[in-house]
């Protein structure tokens, strides 16, 4: 980047390829739909190019990058709406497999076995997020929370949903 602000259009052409390998291997996992993945890649691309002024050269590059990145991709989810939204995993790890969270299929036992093992304050973010399918936000609204909050809460359910009987937490 310090080259290619500089003048030197080999730099920069270089740049933009590596941006976009570390790109793609970041939206395959926020992203589903490999259309809307380029659609947001060539989004990335042209801030980085209308944004390329503001990098400090003295400074890393990565964290800039992945700033103006995590605003294009707030931007996308945005834009789809909220069905869309549960698409995306908008924390950095991975929800847990789908065999510890109810479904249509699950009987009235095995959610209330789930439900068991939590406290009331994550049986009522369980219920919000997972059963009701509301968003981050809306739960974080609900149980006067921020959303960091929220999602660490959630995540933490998430860890007791997974143990086996027998496990410890």
């Amino acid at each position: 980047m310090r080259s290619s602000q500089e003048g030197d259009s080999l730099a920069y052409k270089k740049l933009l390829e590596e941006i976009c390998v570390i790109l793609r291997g970041i939206l395959t996992v926020k992203i589903f739909d490999a259309e809307d993945r380029e659609d947001v890649l060539q989004e990335i691309l042209i801030a980085v190019h209308l944004s390329k002024h503001t990098f400090l050269p003295d400074k890393s590059f990565l964290p800039w990058l992945y700033t103006i990145a995590n605003y294009k991709i707030i931007d996308y989810i945005r834009k789809k709406g909220r069905k869309k939204k549960r698409e995306f995993l908008l924390s950095n790890e991975y929800l847990p497999e789908n065999k510890y969270f109810p479904s249509d299929d699950d009987s009235k036992e095995r959610i209330e076995e789930i439900l068991a093992k939590l406290s009331e304050k994550q049986r009522l973010i369980f219920r919000l997020l997972k059963l009701d399918k509301m968003s981050i936000a809306e739960t974080a609204k609900i149980m006067s929370m921020s959303q960091s909050a929220v999602k660490t809460a959630a995540h933490r359910i998430y860890k007791i949903i997974r143990l086996r009987p027998g496990d410890k937490l």
